[in-house]
């Protein structure tokens, strides 16, 4: 063997036992984790539910689940729950857009058309089955349910430790959040699609014979009332409570603020057609953001309801989802299928989508805390 080909083998030993060496040392890192970013989560009655950024319209993520939605979607535990109108609960990851499990509560034709709340391990139902149902996030099993006399759209809400919910069958319920037990009940010649708001004290609620009413949470009993216009003054629209003042819109084509101790009205504004949705509440800007059968979203100053900007739709279409707030940014739906982000102090549209559908839910925000945003339908004061 030639010096020349002792060198060559030598030399190509060498580079194997170097590659395999380097080999042993390659490193086990994981790829990095997937970074999520806060997402405004709307759906409509084409099917589709929608997770969009909140600052620039950017799609994150689209679920079908196979049927319309009425009641808004609800984030809880970083998941989101949205409530078909036949009766199917689905369970997504609010990051992804996974399905994590459905279950469902009631069968067809009861429907599910008021938006859930949650607390603890329990996700709380309204149906027109006449039912609150409670439910266990975890197995999607009844831990219990309670049966009102008329169904149920008012969606309800949790304070210390009870359930209040409204029914067509003009009772307010309170119980108590983990054995259903019924605490008490308010009776009304009323009927109820407004979802009942609440602060520490008291519990407000708007009726389709035109009244508000504000009742002690402690046990129901009524403390005032105050009456919309004649009897073309239904409240449909869930009250914002905020600053001292209940505001709410009416079949009259009004939006009230009225004075949560006296109960009286501090201004009335009336625009040119039914007010259906919720107004909410911009706390930084001192405003109150509601929208009209008219085509416009309008801006008020919350103490004296001056008029800081109107927007009218674009589309020319109806809004009878509510409003919610986040980051300065209004969202809001319209029945020709487009979704809006606009700017809350200027009333400047910021972008839009075309989700595809009529949308009548209404948004809710998943800021990655696992605490649900939404608007006032759902039966939150600001």
């Amino acid at each position: 063997m030639t010096r020349h080909r002792i060198i060559v083998i030598v030399m190509l030993f060498s580079a194997i036992g170097l590659l395999s060496s380097c080999s042993k040392k390659m490193s086990t890192d994981e790829p990095l984790p997937p970074v999520y970013y806060p997402s405004v989560i709307i759906s409509s009655d084409n099917q589709f539910v929608y997770s969009f950024d909140p600052y620039n319209g950017f799609k994150h993520w689209e679920y079908n689940v196979g049927d319309a939605v009425v009641a808004s979607p609800m984030v809880y535990n970083e998941m989101v729950y949205i409530s078909t109108l036949n009766g199917v609960i689905f369970k997504l990851n609010s990051k992804t857009g996974a399905l994590v499990t459905k279950f469902s509560l009631t069968a067809h034709p009861y429907q599910l058309l008021a938006t859930p709340i949650a607390d603890g391990k329990l996700i709380y139902f309204g149906a027109t089955n006449d039912t609150l149902y409670a439910v266990d996030t975890g197995t999607g099993s009844v831990s219990w349910k309670f049966r009102a006399t008329d169904q149920i759209q008012s969606s309800p809400t949790i304070h210390n430790g009870q359930v209040i919910v409204a029914s067509h069958d003009g009772k307010v319920y309170s119980m108590d959040e983990i054995t259903g037990t019924l605490k008490w009940t308010f009776t009304s010649t009323d009927s109820f699609y407004s979802s009942p708001a609440v602060t520490d004290s008291f519990v407000y609620i708007g009726g389709l014979a035109g009244t508000m009413y504000e009742l002690r949470v402690s046990d129901g009993a009524i403390r005032w009332k105050y009456p919309a216009t004649g009897n073309i003054g239904a409240i449909r629209s869930s009250p914002t409570i905020y600053g001292g003042n209940c505001i709410f819109g009416s079949n009259d084509y009004f939006v009230y603020c009225v004075d949560t101790q006296s109960g009286a009205a501090r201004w009335i504004d009336s625009t040119h057609d039914r007010v259906i949705a919720s107004p909410c509440a911009d706390v930084n800007n001192q405003l109150v953001i509601a929208a009209s059968y008219d085509y416009n979203v309008y801006a008020y100053n919350i103490i004296n309801g001056s008029i800081k900007w109107v927007l009218p739709n674009p589309n020319g279409n109806i809004f009878k989802c509510s409003p919610l707030i986040y980051a300065g940014i209004v969202f809001i739906g319209d029945y020709q299928g487009y979704f809006y982000a606009i700017d809350s102090y200027t009333g400047e549209i910021r972008w839009r989508q075309n989700v595809g559908g009529v949308v009548e839910c209404s948004p809710v925000i998943d800021n990655l805390t696992g605490i649900s945003y939404n608007s006032s339908i759902s039966g939150y004061s600001n």
